[in-house]
């Protein structure tokens, strides 16, 4: 019998997995550098920890104002900003282009807000890279009131000398795991984009990561996952699949007996510490429903960590369904809003 994580590397034979991320401004953007350990010990990470908190409530503003000009400013040109959005189209791999310019929100003409409901933040240890989620609220428009749709938020920011950029972020909107088998069967999901396989410059460094993911979404998240830290957050898809501190069931265990999961592309991200990592992978489900077999696709972003020079720990995991503008309208208003 194999170990879980060579069961997945079978299954998946030449190993394709599919990333979103997005990109960077060429005439906006920073370059990051990291910031010194001398520098770090003077702020402090209560300081860098509320001076994150502040960007990311910031950016909020900016964005609910419509200001995509000083969103793009606050991203990390020099690598690829990896973003995931709400809809399964809104998928961005790159360091540089226009995508990022555009008015991503969901419901764009009806006015939407984004609102803070309960910010998390965790710093890495050495205070250079952060990670945050958010169970936001995201306000629109409707029949002469407003409306509240809950969101998923998880992003990653990394410091740039004196404030923080934004490297990742991934955005989900979780409906019941028997409405993704019904729009599964019904061929209604839309795969992510497909992008290239990427493991950072350091396929060496980041091939354990991929046998991290492969544990993960067969046997689950263990203690053991954690790399000795407290503040794991594991999201899977489906309502109220949110596990804090806790060990967090197989991601194939939410679709039924004999389901099975592949990874179909991925792009792996490692912070100039080489002590922080992060990526965003496409992966593949195929189950049965009714008797038939489906395939669901699924956007997934993990952040990992180690401790000076110890094996890499998984400190957070986000796993989504992309549905579109139609499908999360129907769900929350009972009509295929745009």
């Amino acid at each position: 019998m194999l170990a879980p994580a060579l069961r997945l590397f079978v299954l998946l034979g030449p190993l394709t997995l599919a990333l979103m991320a997005s990109c960077g401004s060429k005439s906006r953007g920073t370059s990051v550098l990291p910031a010194s350990s001398e520098e770090q010990a003077d702020l402090g990470l209560d300081e860098l920890r509320k001076s994150l908190e502040s960007t990311v409530l910031e950016n909020y503003d900016q964005l609910n104002n419509g200001n995509v000009e000083a969103l793009v400013d606050g991203v990390a040109v020099d690598r690829s900003l990896q973003m995931i959005g709400i809809t399964a189209k809104d998928v961005i791999a790159s360091k540089a282009g226009e995508a990022l310019r555009k008015d991503r929100r969901l419901f764009k003409d009806r006015n939407p807000r984004i609102l803070s409901k309960n910010l998390d933040v965790h710093l890495s240890r050495d205070g250079s890279v952060g990670w945050v989620y958010d169970e936001a609220s995201f306000r629109v428009d409707f029949e002469g009131r407003e409306a509240s749709i809950p969101i998923r938020s998880t992003a990653l920011y990394v410091r740039d000398v004196d404030r923080w950029v934004l490297a990742a972020e991934h955005l989900s909107y979780e409906i019941p795991i028997s409405d993704v088998l019904r729009l599964a069967a019904q061929g209604n999901l839309t795969a992510p984009a497909r992008v290239k396989i990427d493991y950072g410059g350091a396929r060496e460094r980041a091939a354990p990561l991929i046998g991290l993911v492969g544990l993960f979404v067969n046997v689950g998240a263990p203690d053991s996952l954690a790399g000795g830290r407290s503040d794991t957050l594991i999201l899977l898809p489906g309502q109220e699949r949110e596990f804090h501190n806790t060990v967090a069931p197989a991601l194939s265990s939410l679709f039924g007996d004999g389901t099975t999961v592949a990874v179909k592309g991925f792009r792996i991200e490692i912070a100039e510490s080489k002590r922080v990592a992060w990526m965003l992978a496409a992966l593949s489900i195929k189950t049965r429903y009714n008797g038939d077999a489906i395939s669901i696709p699924l956007r997934a972003s993990f952040v990992f960590e180690r401790e000076k020079l110890a094996e890499w720990g998984l400190v957070q995991a986000h796993i989504s369904v992309g549905l579109s503008e139609e499908q999360v309208g129907s769900h929350v208003f009972g009509v295929p809003l745009r």
